[in-house]
C-alpha cells in the first residue's frame, strides 16, 4: 500500500534536511553521482547515502542508474520545484537573519558618489572611527547604474549622493550639504594667485573635460558656445577617477569645470584653488539616503553624525 502524505511528512519534518533537498537539486542538474558530490563538496559515497536517505524518507525511487550517470524519475521531477521553493525560502531566511544582525550589531554599509566621497565623509570618518570603535564603515563607490541599484534589495544602509528622481518609497532623503559647479586649478596655475577669472582668459587655458552625459560638461559646452569660443583646448583625458583629476590639475596648465565637493580635501589642504568666474553655477546639495524604519542603532549613528555636520540649513532637520 502506498505511503499516505500524513506518514511522509511526519518522516521530512522528523529526518528530512535542507541537505537533502540540494542533494536532489545538485543530482538533477549534474546527472552524475560523482559530479554531483564535488559540486556539493562531498564525497561520492556520502552522496549516494543522501540520496539513498531522501528515497527511504520518501519511500519512492528518485534516480534510476546508468552506465552513463542518473536520470531523475517522474517523482524526481514533480519534487524538483518543491525543493527549489524550500531551498529558496532558506536563503531568503538567511538573508533575513543576517540583515537583522548587521543592524543590531555594528556595521554600517555606505554607497557614496564620488561627490560625496569628497565633501560628505572626509570632514566626519576620522573623528567618527575614533568616537565609534566598534562600529565598522563599508564604503562602496558608486555611479550611474551602480547608483541606481544601489535602492534595490537590502545591499546599502546609507547612499550618499544628490537626491534621485525616482527611489523606492521606503528611502527616505536627508539634505546635508550645498554645492556648486566651479572651474578648478591646482596651486601652481598662473590665475590661481588672483581666484578669479573672466571667459576670455579662460578661452586660452587647457581644459580637462568631463563625460559628455554630465551635467559639467553640458554647462560648459553650453559656456562656451555663448561665449564664441572657436575652440577649445582640452588634454585628451576624461575620468571620474579623483586621483586622476588630481594629477592631472596639477600640471600649471591645466583647469576643469567640477563639483566643488569632488575635490573639496584638496581645495582645503591648498592643493587646488577654486577660480571664481562667470561658469560657478549653484548645484543641487548632497545628502543621503535611508531607511529610518529598518536602520539599526550603528547606522542611525552615523547618520546623526552626517546631518549634524552638514551646512545646508535643512540638514538639522532629521
Amino acid at each position: 500500500m502506498a505511503t499516505d502524505a500524513l506518514t511522509l511528512l511526519k518522516r521530512l519534518t522528523t529526518r528530512g534536511r535542507i541537505r537533502h533537498m540540494q542533494a536532489l537539486i545538485v543530482l538533477d542538474d549534474k546527472r552524475s553521482m560523482s559530479r554531483a558530490a564535488e559540486a556539493m563538496g562531498m564525497t561520492q559515497p556520502g552522496m549516494t547515502q543522501l540520496v539513498n536517505e531522501l528515497e527511504q524518507l520518501l519511500d519512492t525511487v528518485l534516480f534510476l542508474r546508468h552506465a552513463r550517470g542518473v536520470a531523475p524519475t517522474v517523482a524526481a521531477q514533480a519534487l524538483l520545484p518543491v525543493a527549489r521553493r524550500i531551498i529558496s525560502a532558506s536563503e531568503h531566511g538567511a538573508e533575513v537573519i543576517a540583515s537583522h544582525n548587521r543592524r543590531d550589531g555594528g556595521l554600517v554599509r555606505i554607497a557614496a558618489t564620488v561627490a560625496a566621497q569628497g565633501s560628505m565623509l572626509p570632514p566626519i570618518l576620522p573623528a567618527f572611527v575614533e568616537d565609534h570603535p566598534d562600529i565598522q564603515l563599508q564604503i562602496e563607490d558608486v555611479i550611474g547604474q551602480t547608483l541606481d541599484a544601489s535602492f534595490s534589495g537590502d545591499v546599502f544602509d546609507l547612499v550618499c549622493c544628490r537626491k534621485q528622481t525616482v527611489v523606492p518609497d521606503e528611502w527616505v532623503w536627508q539634505v546635508c550639504r550645498d554645492d556648486v559647479l566651479a572651474v578648478i586649478c591646482g596651486a601652481s596655475h598662473p590665475m590661481a594667485a588672483a581666484g578669479r577669472a573672466d571667459m576670455d582668459q579662460l578661452a586660452d587655458q587647457h581644459w580637462l573635460l568631463n563625460h559628455v552625459s554630465s551635467l559639467a560638461r553640458h554647462h560648459f559646452d553650453d559656456l562656451a558656445r555663448k561665449a564664441g569660443w572657436q575652440s577649445i583646448r582640452s588634454v585628451q583625458v576624461i575620468s571620474r577617477i579623483p586621483l586622476l583629476v588630481r594629477v592631472m590639475l596639477g600640471s600649471s596648465r591645466t583647469v576643469s569645470l567640477l563639483p566643488e565637493s569632488a575635490v573639496e580635501p584638496w581645495l582645503a589642504s591648498g592643493e587646488m584653488v577654486r577660480l571664481d568666474s562667470p561658469m560657478t553655477l549653484p548645484l543641487e546639495p548632497l545628502g543621503y539616503y535611508w531607511r529610518p524604519e529598518n536602520a539599526g542603532q550603528a547606522t542611525r549613528t552615523l547618520a546623526k553624525r552626517l546631518t549634524e555636520s552638514g551646512n545646508f540649513p535643512q540638514a538639522k532637520e532629521i
